[in-house]
């Protein structure tokens, strides 16, 4: 029931953050989203970029999507939340996104998780899921907590963020 409350909760702020962003932002620029706080930019470079055209995104937009989910689905709901989430498309460029950003802390930590659970981003399947007893039975099954606790300690993934796009806006 916890974790069925979590994604609820997630799913709330997604739309609520989303629904803010697209009211305000409708027409927005990249560069200019880089001036919003960091929670109102992420939504808004997400839905800028859509996921469901992110096979046909270039390597600096494809960076940035990645980034942008894995700092939004892990404060909301962890590590397993990015991978239900974000699995079959985003989540197996989370290594090389990290690495591209500057985000060098984030990328230890996640290595170590990944090693530690023997997680391979090249096959996430175990991780697409829709039910909620098989999201719970994740969350159980891989020890991701300690990524988790000591994300929310690291840097600011938007900071990283708004680096790389200033250095890539032609990208954009």
């Amino acid at each position: 029931m916890k974790n069925f409350l979590c994604i609820i909760v997630s799913l709330f702020i997604i739309l609520s953050f989303a629904s803010c962003a697209f009211l305000h932002n409708v027409s927005m620029e990249t560069s200019d989203m880089l001036n919003l706080p960091d929670n109102e930019m992420i939504v808004s470079l997400l839905m800028s970029l859509g996921a469901e055209d992110f096979h046909n995104l270039n390597e600096s937009q494809k960076v940035v999507y990645t980034a942008a989910a894995m700092e939004l689905e892990v404060l909301n709901g962890g590590m397993v939340q990015f991978f239900c989430n974000e699995g079959d498309f985003s989540a197996p460029y989370v290594c090389d996104a990290l690495e591209k950003i500057g985000a060098n802390e984030h990328l230890a930590l996640l290595q170590s998780v990944l090693a530690d659970n023997n997680v391979d981003l090249s096959d996430l399947s175990v991780f697409i899921t829709d039910d909620v007893e098989e999201f719970s039975r994740l969350y159980d099954r891989y020890n991701f907590d300690a990524f988790d606790s000591a994300y929310n300690n690291l840097p600011s993934i938007p900071e990283y963020i708004r680096v790389y796009i200033n250095a890539h806006i032609e990208d954009f």
